[in-house]
């Protein structure tokens, strides 16, 4: 657990000694938001009703930017080879990077959401469930992107091909968080939603244990 919790550290330092990456991020995506509510018009109706898979789609495009930061660190500096000679098992890497993710993804859409609920009159009532909701959901999409980050750290074009095969694993768990982000914006009461919650730590669970277990095989291969 010390060596999770160090490495996600020090990948956040890092990456906030630069902060060139999460910015630009964010400073696109905030320019994306403003032209999608620009288009959608001024109803009100019509902006609440676009506001859950706007959300979900800018974090999506978020995760893709995103994902290559875990190991492209790592292959800039040569580093990787000095993580995979230390002794132990190999999980605590993985868990390490996906901690790291997890938290730049949270980051992410926590000011997604902000802008969200002002540029699309995102009701914010349940405001607790939509944390939880970016929780789940920021999980479940960065332990696949964690995990074809590392497959792909060596390969070149890396950048092409990650969000190739990311896409097709996160679109459960983006469906399942677009339509209970959907629900809450609408006013249905959580007992009614509890099906997609349930839906996203399912996935959660299977993702995150089948790559915790697939990740050391796969980095030495």
């Amino acid at each position: 657990m010390r060596r999770v919790l160090w490495l996600a550290w020090r990948d956040l330092v890092l990456e906030f000694r630069g902060r060139t990456g999460i910015l630009s991020v964010v400073f696109f995506l905030a320019v994306m938001l403003f032209i999608l509510a620009m288009a959608f018009g001024p109803n009100q109706q019509d902006l609440q009703s676009a506001a859950p898979g706007v959300l979900w789609v800018a974090l999506a495009f978020a995760g893709s930017l995103l994902a290559g930061r875990a190991f492209g660190l790592e292959i800039e500096d040569g580093t990787l080879d000095d993580l995979l000679l230390t002794a132990g098992s190999r999980e605590w890497i993985y868990f390490g990077k996906l901690l790291f993710q997890f938290a730049l993804l949270v980051m992410v859409g926590l000011a997604l959401l902000v802008l969200t609920a002002g540029l699309f009159y995102l009701p914010m009532q349940h405001w607790n469930w939509y944390v939880i909701t970016l929780l789940l959901g920021s999980l479940g999409y960065a332990a696949i992107s964690t995990f074809y980050a590392g497959m792909l750290a060596r390969l070149r074009g890396r950048e092409i091909l990650l969000p190739l095969l990311l896409f097709p694993l996160v679109i459960p768990v983006v469906l399942a968080a677009v339509r209970l982000t959907q629900g809450l914006a609408e006013g249905i009461p959580i007992s009614e939603l509890s099906d997609w919650l349930r839906l996203l730590l399912v996935f959660n669970i299977v993702y995150v244990t089948v790559c915790a277990i697939l990740f050391p095989a796969m980095l030495e291969g």
